[in-house]
Formats: structure tokens, C-alpha cells, sequence
């Protein structure tokens, strides 16, 4: 029995198990054939398997007429990629597309629109370098971002970055993805400053939009992923942001297992935010990405007598200095604390509020205790703590001669105000919670 006998559902069944590049052969058969692997429903199947596509959109998200044209097209955009790799970035561009558009449609809005070939090959030509195939096809998607009306080397931080950040004292970080043509510009000005040699093969892909220095830099040779210590500026110290383990062959074009340090930290990134680890931080009407831990085991929570005390800490490459063992490794710290719903409980009495007075701080390097204060207030302040009003946020700093370290200790609160005690002083636990160099450096 030939093929021609067969039922049109049963061959279309038969065409969705071949899969596209089968169907598109199986079309010059006859013309038969070539209405079946025509159908729309066929190719939205396709476009749904491959490119998790639920509506016809080439990939600057523009409307196509059929989903057997933007197979096509999606296709013909790409084909000097690896195909899987292709699909994979567009998984990593939508999973934080998604995040953003629920969360954050504000730094939505400054992705740019996806890098031609030429522009790719304009700054591989002006920087003599050669783009890991992973970060091409991330700029073919979206040519990094557009951060509207700000002069990035002298003000505050805009709190767009796609990276985000976080601010202890006067040290503010926000971390953005720099287009192509502030790549070249940003590349060009460091290397001239730093006064690297002509064969350095690094550029600069992304940076705080702060006045503070913090640049990250790919290396294009074997695409690891750097970020500037404090030491930058006089020495070209870097430290690299992603396992080196996890890096592999990034410029063969007949592999599909390229994976370079860009891609993972973006892929990982992605990941921070949809599980919660990182959160959104409103601070009056503005908003931010902050990379302090949201969650357990890098985020310690405590209760005690009504006051819950969260605290955890990110690591500072641009405050470290390799160099200097006092200070080798530096962690900014964010404690949130806060009054539960029934308000402050001592010996079976609840009061309406109470009010910080003193703090006590151990600071462990590995195990051995490299600070122990006793001291009132928090930066200056002793926050009155009332149910039902938001977290009172605060964060400093901490320095290690170590990559690993913890900090824990208590509060000091009275019941009622400083200025009016309703009881006896009582303490409230900050939990432990880690100091550590992390895999991935953002």
C-alpha cells in the first residue's frame, strides 16, 4: 500500500513525527504532499515545539503572516548558528522578557532591538576581536539596552539595569547591559586608560550606570566573563564571574555545545529572579533589581518577641583589593527588620511598637572572629518599629581577609519609644548568615 492511500489525518500525524527539515522534503513529493506540509497547524505545532512560539514573530517580536513563513524566516536569520544553540538563547531572552513584564516592564522597554550581522562584525572589526557564538546570538536578540536621558560616567545610579545591584553608605551599583556601540566606546576608553597591549581580547559588556566603576569584561578568546576589582584602575586586576568548568569550545560552528560565561550569567541571572532569590527594591517611587538574597540559605530570617530580622549579603569585586589582606574580599550587607501584625510580645504583654537602641555584631573570616561590636544605633539611626508598616531596610559593609565568612548578633529594642519605655530592654536575634564568595559574580 503506497503513501497515496493513506488518510490525510494520518499523514499529518506522520508529518508532525518527521518534524520540520522532513516535512519541507516531504512536500516536493507531489502536490498532494505539498498542501498537507503547508497546513498552518502543522507549522504552529513546529514553531511551538522549537521556538516556544504561540503567535507568528520573527525575532524583533514583529507579526509574520503564517507560522510556516516565520519558521522560514527564523531559519534563514540563523542559519549560521548552530540551530539548538539559537533556541536557547531565545529560552533565556524569553525567561527574562516574562520576568520583566510582570515585574519590571520599565526595564522591559529599554531592551534594544536585536544586532544585524553588520553591527556585530563593524565592532569585531573596530576591537579585533571575535564574539564568542553564545553573546552574537544574545545581541542578535536584543543589542544589550537603552538607558534614556542619562549621562552614565557622572550621576546617580538610574535603576534600570537588567543586572541591577545594591548600595551600602554612599557606594551605589546598578548594573546595565551596554549596546554594541558603547561596547566599542566603553572597550576603547579602557584599554587606552588601563593601557593594555593592542592584543587584549576583552570588551567591556556590561557596567554600573553609577558613578562607581564596576565594568565586566568578556574574554572573546575563550569566553570567561571578568569583572574589575578595586584594583582595576592601576593594576588590570579582574576576577572571573561565572565556574570556569562550565565554559565550553565557544567558536565551533559545527558543535552545538557552546556554552561561553555571558550566557550562563544571563542564564543564571534568569533563574534569581523567577525563583525569588532576588527581588524588586522600592525604595519612595523608585525601583530597582537588588541582588541582595531574598531567600534561605544565603538569607537568614529570625523572630523574636514580634521583631523579624532578615539580613543578608552580596559580594563587592569593585570594592576588593586582592592585594590587601584586611580587606581581599568585601560584602555589602542589607538587614530588613520589622514588626509582626500582633506587635511586640514580652512576658505575655503586647505592645504597640518598639524602638532600636543598641547593636551587637560578630564578624567570622572562615571561623576566627574578626570583629566584635558593641555599639548604638544602625548607620546613625534607631528605627521605631510599628505592625503593619514596611520593612525598616538598612545595609553596610564588611571587609575579610577571607573569600568566606559569616556575621550574626542581636538588637537591642525597648517596648514602646526610646524617649518613653513601656517595659525592660529585650534582644532580638540576627541569625546567622554567610559571607562568601559566590559562582556566579554580579
Amino acid at each position: 500500500m503506497g503513501l497515496e492511500t493513506v488518510g490525510d489525518l494520518a499523514l499529518n500525524t506522520i508529518l508532525t513525527k518527521l518534524g520540520p527539515k522532513e516535512t519541507a522534503k516531504v512536500s516536493c513529493v507531489s502536490k498532494r504532499f505539498k498542501d498537507l506540509a503547508s497546513e498552518e497547524s502543522l507549522w504552529s505545532l513546529f514553531c511551538r515545539q522549537d521556538l516556544d512560539l504561540s503567535a507568528p514573530l520573527d525575532h524583533h517580536r514583529n507579526p509574520l503572516p503564517s507560522f510556516k513563513a516565520t519558521y522560514k524566516l527564523w531559519r534563514e536569520a540563523f542559519h549560521m548558528y548552530p540551530w539548538p544553540l539559537v533556541k536557547r538563547v531565545k529560552s533565556c531572552w524569553d525567561r527574562l522578557r516574562s520576568w520583566l513584564t510582570t515585574n519590571f516592564p520599565e526595564v522591559k522597554a529599554t531592551l534594544g532591538k536585536g544586532a544585524s550581522e553588520g553591527k556585530i562584525q563593524e565592532l569585531e572589526k573596530k576591537l579585533k576581536v571575535k564574539l564568542p557564538l553564545p553573546t552574537r546570538l544574545l545581541y542578535r536578540f536584543h543589542d544589550g539596552q537603552n538607558l534614556p536621558g542619562q549621562k552614565r560616567s557622572s550621576v546617580l545610579p538610574g535603576p534600570l539595569g537588567l543586572i541591577g545591584g545594591y548600595h551600602f553608605y554612599n557606594h551605589w551599583v546598578n548594573v546595565y547591559l551596554l549596546p554594541l556601540h558603547e561596547v566599542i566606546i566603553k572597550t576603547q576608553q579602557l584599554v587606552r586608560h588601563l593601557n593594555l597591549p593592542s592584543t587584549f581580547k576583552y570588551i567591556v559588556v556590561a557596567a554600573s550606570s553609577s558613578h562607581i566603576g564596576k565594568f565586566f569584561f568578556l574574554n572573546c578568546s575563550d569566553g570567561q566573563l571578568y569583572v574589575g576589582t578595586q584594583n582595576l584602575p592601576t593594576d588590570a586586576e579582574m576576577m572571573p564571574c561565572v565556574p570556569q568548568a562550565l565554559i565550553s569550545p565557544v567558536h565551533d560552528l559545527n558543535s552545538d555545545q557552546q556554552q561561553d560565561a555571558m550566557l550562563l550569567w544571563l542564564e543564571e541571572h534568569g533563574r534569581r529572579l523567577h525563583n525569588g532569590n532576588i527581588k524588586l527594591l522600592s525604595e519612595g517611587n523608585i525601583k530597582s533589581i537588588s541582588q541582595f538574597p531574598e531567600e534561605s540559605p544565603l538569607c537568614s530570617t529570625a523572630v523574636t518577641s514580634g521583631v523579624k530580622v532578615r539580613a543578608s549579603a552580596v559580594f563587592v569585586p569593585e570594592a576588593s583589593n586582592l592585594q590587601d589582606i584586611s580587606r581581599a574580599y568585601v560584602f555589602a550587607y542589607s538587614i530588613r527588620m520589622s514588626l509582626q501584625p500582633e506587635g511586640c510580645i514580652i512576658n505575655g504583654m503586647h505592645f504597640g511598637s518598639c524602638q532600636l537602641h543598641m547593636r551587637h555584631w560578630v564578624i567570622s573570616a572562615n571561623d576566627t572572629v574578626v570583629s566584635n561590636v558593641n555599639a548604638e544605633a544602625v548607620i546613625g539611626k534607631f528605627p521605631l518599629l510599628c505592625p503593619g508598616e514596611k520593612e525598616f531596610v538598612y545595609e553596610s559593609c564588611a571587609p575579610l581577609p577571607t573569600s568566606t565568612g559569616s556575621v550574626e548578633g542581636s538588637f537591642t529594642f525597648v517596648p514602646g519609644r526610646l524617649t518613653d519605655p513601656k517595659g525592660s530592654p529585650f534582644e532580638v536575634e540576627v541569625r546567622r548568615f554567610p559571607l562568601q564568595l559566590p559562582d556566579y559574580i554580579f
